[in-house]
C-alpha cells in the first residue's frame, strides 16, 4: 500500500515544464510532463497511441460541439522532426515553432496553425486529460482549427514524446 501512495503521489507531483505555441506568437508557460511508473516496465505502441489520442482529441471536440479535425498526414513529418528534435535535447519546447509553421502554412495554405506538446504519459488518456487539464493547451484543443498531425515518438528509454499540431485551412469554395 505503502508503495502504490508514493507511485500515486509521484504521479501527481512530477511535472516539467512546457508551453503551448499559437502561431499569433501567444504562448503560456504550462507545465504538461506525465509521470513514467517507477519500477514498472510499460511498453508503449506509438502508432496505436496516435490513434487513441486522435481519437479522444476528436471525441472532446464533438462533445462541445466543435467539429472533428481531418487528418493532414503531409505535416507529419513536422510533429515528427520536432519530437526527434525534443528527445535529443530531453526536454519539452516549442523550439522553432514559427519556422515550422510557416512551413506547414506554406505547403497547405493554412491561415493559423497552433501546436501541444507533452511526454511521458503513459496512456493516451492521460496525455489528454493533461492537455485539458492546461488552459492554454485545452485553448489550441478546443479551437476552430479545421486539420491536425500527431506524432507520438519514444526516447531510448521507451517514454513517449507528443507534438500535435493543429491547422485551420479555410476553404476557398462559398
Amino acid at each position: 500500500m505503502k508503495k502504490l501512495y508514493y507511485a500515486f503521489l509521484a504521479a501527481a507531483s512530477v511535472v516539467v515544464l512546457s508551453t503551448c505555441s499559437k502561431s499569433s506568437s501567444v504562448e503560456e508557460q504550462t507545465d504538461l510532463s506525465g509521470s513514467f511508473p517507477g519500477n514498472e516496465k510499460v511498453v508503449i505502441d506509438a502508432s496505436k497511441m496516435e490513434e487513441a489520442v486522435l481519437d479522444m482529441v476528436n471525441e472532446h471536440r464533438s462533445s462541445i460541439g466543435v467539429s472533428a479535425l481531418i487528418s493532414s498526414p503531409s505535416s507529419y513529418k513536422y510533429a515528427q522532426e520536432h519530437n526527434t528534435y525534443m528527445i535529443s535535447k530531453n526536454k519539452l519546447s516549442h523550439d522553432n515553432f514559427d519556422a515550422r509553421a510557416s512551413d506547414i502554412a506554406t505547403e497547405i495554405n493554412a491561415v493559423e496553425v497552433g501546436e501541444n506538446v507533452a511526454r511521458f504519459y503513459s496512456s493516451a488518456a492521460l496525455v489528454v486529460e493533461g492537455w485539458l487539464n492546461s488552459t492554454s493547451h485545452k485553448e489550441t484543443l478546443e479551437k476552430a482549427f479545421t486539420h491536425t498531425t500527431l506524432s507520438v515518438q519514444l526516447d531510448k528509454d521507451g517514454r513517449p514524446y507528443f507534438t500535435q499540431i493543429f491547422m485551420k485551412i479555410e476553404s476557398n469554395n462559398p
